[in-house]
């Protein structure tokens, strides 16, 4: 039952069904949710181990504001992870692996063409999770899975600030670098995802003031 309730607060957190600065009342989100107050407190822990939710002992628990510089780090963090995975795994790829990384370019391509920056954002992280993997790192993956919320939250709240022509060119050298089996393109290309593109999208939704406006 709490993998359960992690899961639909999780979600209302992402989507803004539950806002930036909300209470959050363990009675009140057992009895919407249909459970009793204990896999809530368990749900409400994990959220705040992610950086959703702010608990304050003995005073209140509310939905955590989005911390631009947390973001900056889970996506700085992502690419060291990603970059790591090909550094090992690009030496010994076989055709079936190109195969599947190559298809999963396919779904950020998609994202591309519907300018559906969640979908993106999902996406980018079922190919690093492809990467580590193929590497068969769990430690990666579940890092990876970790950073998935604090980054999805931060996509749905900044969708216009995206820069649809820097990610198209990224996916597209990304892809022949894979395609060729090429780690120094590959590497190149992630680090200018992660150290150019998204980092400008950072930027651009903090002077548009996203974090006053979610904090109020």
């Amino acid at each position: 039952m709490s993998d359960e309730a992690y899961t639909r607060l999780q979600d209302a957190i992402i989507n803004g069904e539950l806002r930036p600065g909300e209470r959050l009342r363990d009675y009140e989100l057992a009895e919407r949710l249909g459970t009793s107050k204990t896999p809530i407190r368990h749900a409400l822990d994990r959220l705040a181990d992610h950086g959703l939710v702010e608990m304050q002992r003995n005073r209140y628990t509310r939905v955590a504001p989005i911390d631009l510089d947390l973001v900056r780090n889970a996506v700085a963090l992502l690419g060291d992870i990603w970059i790591g995975s090909v550094r090992h795994v690009m030496p010994v790829l076989e055709d079936d692996d190109v195969s599947y990384l190559v298809e999963l370019t396919d779904g950020m391509a998609a994202a591309v063409e519907q300018r559906d920056v969640v979908d993106f954002g999902t996406a980018v992280r079922a190919a690093a999770t492809g990467f580590a993997r193929i590497e068969g790192n769990e430690m990666r993956v579940a890092i990876i899975e970790r950073l998935g919320p604090q980054i999805h939250r931060f996509s749905r709240h900044s969708r216009h600030e995206s820069d649809w022509g820097g990610i198209a060119a990224f996916i597209e050298d990304f892809r022949e670098a894979v395609r060729a089996r090429d780690a120094v393109k590959t590497r190149a290309a992630l680090v200018t995802l992660f150290d150019d593109v998204v980092p400008a999208t950072i930027d651009r939704a903090e002077a548009e003031g996203l974090a006053e406006f979610d904090e109020g």
